[in-house]
């Protein structure tokens, strides 16, 4: 575990994390930015700002969330079907085997 001190919305934290330093810097980037670009569409509290910030990144979650699993299912489409390619193709050579 280590401690990582980090700036978001102009306040200092202290984070114990166990991944590396550069990781929680980029995390409390990708915080900050979010606060910043809530804060700048209107005048919010800092508390509105972090749950709006929030909720945006949950919605970035989940939809990179459900693009990945309609990847995995695409791939997985992929394999079946060049399993099925190879079978057909064992079974073609087999069949010019005993023909030839």
């Amino acid at each position: 575990m280590q401690r990582v001190i980090v700036t978001i919305d102009g306040r200092s934290y202290t984070i114990v994390a166990e991944e590396d330093e550069d990781y929680v810097r980029r995390s409390a980037e990708l915080v900050d930015k979010s606060i910043a670009e809530t804060r700048a569409s209107g005048r919010l509290s800092s508390v509105d700002s972090a749950i709006l910030a929030a909720l945006n990144i949950a919605d970035k979650y989940f939809k990179a969330q459900q693009s990945t699993d309609n990847m995995r299912a695409q791939i997985r489409s992929y394999a079946d079907e060049c399993a099925s390619l190879r079978a057909e193709i064992i079974k073609l050579r087999k069949n010019q085997k005993q023909e030839g």
